[in-house]
Formats: C-alpha cells, structure tokens, sequence
C-alpha cells in the first residue's frame, strides 16, 4: 500500500514515540509506503511483518528506489548504519505494525476531526458508501477506500487525509479476536455503527459469540459522549448493545426500533418507503437492489441524524437512485439478467443475496443460483452451508454449487426436488458446465479465494 501526504521525521518520531538512528528530524517524506513494488523516490518505507513476508528483508530496494527513510522493529543483518548516508532517516520502534497505527493516531488527533466507524457481518461498504453519500450534501467527509479497513489500511486512511475534514467515515473489518478493538483504539469513533452479527470468520473468532463480542468491541472504545448505532431486531446484538452507557440509535422492522421500516413495496426499479421515527412517519422512494440494503439505509441515515442532521432535510437532499453505491451489479446479456454479488460471502450476506435474487426475477424466468464456498467458517462450514443450500432450495428453481463445501449446499439444497449441479472448481464448471440459453435471472456468488467474477466475465462472453 502507498499513500501520499506530507511528514517529516519529527512527526513520525513524535507519533510512534520511535528512536531516530539515522539521519535528522527535518529529513521530509512525500508519503508512506509498505510495499517496494509501488515505492516512490521521497517516500518513507514502513517494514511491516505478516505470515508470508517481512519487509525488513526489503530495505536495500526500498533505499535503491529512492525511500528517504526506513521505519523498523530490527536491523537486518546485511544493513549497517555507518555506511547510510545520513540523508536517510532510519526510525527504530518496538513494533511496527503497532507504529503504524499509534502514527495513526497521533495524526488524527492532531487533524482534529470526527471519526464514524462502521463494522459488522454483512453491509459494511455499501453502509459506508451510503453514509458518505448523504453526508457530503452537509459536511466535509473523507473515508477509507475500497478494503482498506483492516490494521494496515485504516491507519494508512487515516494518514492519507491532507485536509480537515468533519467527518470521517472508516469501515473497520476483521478475522481475528481483537483487531476491531485496536482499529478504535486507533480511530477513536464518536459515531460507531454495527451492522448486523452473522457468522463469519469462524476460523479466527470461534462461534457466534465470539463475533459479537469482537464487533461490540468497537462500542466500548466509542466516545463516551458519542452515539451507538445497531440492528435492532437481532436479539443477541440488541440486548448487548443496550448495556453500553452511550446514546443509542437502533434500526429495523420490530417494533421498538427508533427508526423503524413500516413498509417496502417495490414498483419498477424503485421501493416504496414508509418509516417511522420519533412519532413522525416519513416516505420517500430509492432505487437500490435488494430488501437488505434498506437496512443499509437506515443505519445511514441513524448516522445522519446522529452527527446532528434533521432526518426531514436528510430526505430531501437524498438522490433517488443508490444503486451504483453497492456490491451487487446486473448486466444484461441475451435472455440473461445477471446479479453479480462476488465480492464475498458468508451465510448472511449469501442469504442477502438470494433474496434479492428472488426480489428481482419475474415469474416467466427461471431463478439460477451459481454459488462458490463460504470461506473461514471453521468447524461449522458442513452445517453452514448445509443451511444455505436448504435456504436456496425454497427461493430458486436451479442452483449450481462450486468449491469444497459443493456437496454440503447440495446436501440441503437436494430436499427441494429442484435440478442442480456440483462442480469442484470454477475451472471444473468452464470445463463441464453450461447455462441453458432460456430467459433466466443469474446469481452469482462465493468467497473472494474462488474469484467467482470470472464466472460473471463468462456469463458476459468476456475474457477470463
């Protein structure tokens, strides 16, 4: 990763509390950069250290590149200080994962703007995409691009923004137990928002519990004075979020939600609003695809009115048409509407999916569900997506199951009596498959390690 923005060795000494080893506090740097792939002349390289890599063994290309300096946690063996040139600053912290973000920190607080972060199974980036969308027609907004919403990418987000923004809206992710409450010990939200709490990333975060557990800790980092903002209708994050002291917005279709959805019709390309919010009823009409994304909505607009908006002028600003700010993209071609929803997949948003499928389709086309394996399940996996193949088995009339988990969709799915078929890889479904040309609506989907979009590009008669 590589952003640009203006620092001098003094602000990264003062921001990981680092020892300088190297060079002067006025040597200046064009950005940061963690990757010599795509390192600049001027640039500071950050030696971070994953699994698989270590960009310690790096520093010599970074230096050959033109890097003006180096962060790091170690000296590699074949660098030695007496021979840098005193041009280049070397900064020595303890860790420089945790520098990153601790740079991160001292920069937003020395930015001095408010910080809105989004996490949650399902939603995350079309919640962000939306909220940003509305704010911007009020305040001066920044966000975090496209996946970088984990300890690499927040930090560097937030380090990449040069003006002074009021609002700043971060989607935070995470696989692993207590990367959500890092990511707001970094940030440091006044507005955080959870989605909903599926179960994803088992692997890393055990049960369900664990899940809540590991989003609800962004609730306890919040701003005391801030605002929690949840999905009122799942029992488990809603009596755990009704625990924290901070003011709270909910949203969903039970009643008792603040802003509550009364009614969904869908006319065309548009739905047909109706929701409730402190006693006043409100309507207006959206286009965005899929019921789900309404939910996605509302938490936007909790937001909205948390940062001190009028949810009466919200509406009135808010454009009609939403549908370019989400995941899910249709294309037409031939018989064949085709909903491409590949970016990822767990049992919630995959059930998500399949919804807006069946929301979509008429009666005279055929419902074709082309689904990939739901990774990072752990133990669960079998049931999972024993689960989903059942869930498909009453909305669609033909499903095609691809991966290792293929035969335990299929397992589910088999009760319905419906045509299906099982292929091991997307490289097994080019070779064997094939789509009857019959009026048709498509859905595509899986987990990003199968890279199911180029069963979209194929479907399209694009090249793979």
């Amino acid at each position: 990763m590589l952003i640009e923005n203006r620092f001098s060795t003094e602000d990264v000494i003062k921001g990981t509390g680092g020892m300088l080893v190297n060079g002067d506090m006025g040597i200046p740097f064009k950005g940061i950069s963690t990757d010599t792939r795509i390192l600049e002349p001027g640039y500071l390289f950050w030696a971070l250290k994953g699994k698989n890599y270590d960009g310690h063994s790096f520093w010599k290309v970074a230096l050959e590149k033109g890097a003006k300096g180096l962060v790091l946690s170690y000296f590699p063996k074949d660098l030695k200080i007496e021979e840098l040139p005193k041009t280049i600053s070397i900064i020595l912290v303890k860790d420089t994962l945790k520098a990153l973000g601790d740079f991160a920190t001292w920069y937003r607080i020395k930015k001095d703007f408010k910080v809105i972060a989004i996490t949650g199974s399902c939603g995350k980036t079309t919640t962000k995409e939306i909220t940003c969308e509305i704010l911007k027609r009020f305040y001066r907004v920044a966000k975090n691009e496209a996946n970088f919403n984990n300890l690499i990418g927040v930090p560097l987000s937030i380090l990449s923004i040069k003006e002074s923004p009021d609002w700043v809206v971060l989607e935070l992710g995470t696989n692993q137990k207590g990367e959500i409450r890092r990511l707001a010990e970094i940030a440091k939200p006044y507005i955080s928002l959870i989605t909903c709490i599926q179960p994803a990333h088992l692997e890393g975060l055990s049960s369900i519990e664990g899940v809540l557990e590991e989003k609800c800790s962004l609730f306890e980092k919040t701003d005391s004075e801030g605002v929690l903002i949840y999905y009122y209708d799942q029992d488990i994050l809603r009596r755990r979020a009704e625990k924290f002291p901070q003011r709270k917005i909910s949203f969903g279709e039970m009643e008792g939600s603040d802003l509550r959805l009364l009614s969904a019709e869908k006319k065309n390309s548009l739905w047909e609003i109706k929701f409730s919010f402190k006693n006043k009823e409100y309507a207006f009409e959206v286009n965005l695809p899929g019921k789900h994304n309404l939910f996605n909505l509302l938490s936007a607009l909790a937001v909205a009115y948390g940062t001190g908006l009028d949810i009466k002028e919200v509406l009135e600003k808010l454009p009609k048409d939403l549908s370019s700010l989400v995941r899910g993209k249709i294309f037409k071609k031939g018989n064949w509407i085709i909903l491409d929803d590949t970016y990822n997949a767990n049992p919630g948003s995959m059930k998500a999916s399949l919804l807006w499928l069946n929301d979509q389709a008429t009666a005279e086309a055929l419902k074709i569900a082309i689904l990939g394996d739901m990774k990072e399940l752990g133990e669960l996996a079998p049931q999972l997506h024993r689960e989903i193949g059942e869930f498909a088995g009453e909305l669609v009339d033909k499903a095609i199951f691809i991966g290792e988990m293929a035969l335990n969709y299929a397992e589910g799915f088999k009760n319905s009596g419906k045509p299906f078929e099982v292929y091991a890889s997307v490289e097994d479904f080019f070779e064997r498959g094939s789509l009857e040309d019959t009026s048709a609506f498509i859905l595509v989907k899986g987990s990003r390690a199968l890279r199911m979009e180029r069963i979209v590009k194929k479907l399209l008669g694009e090249e793979n």
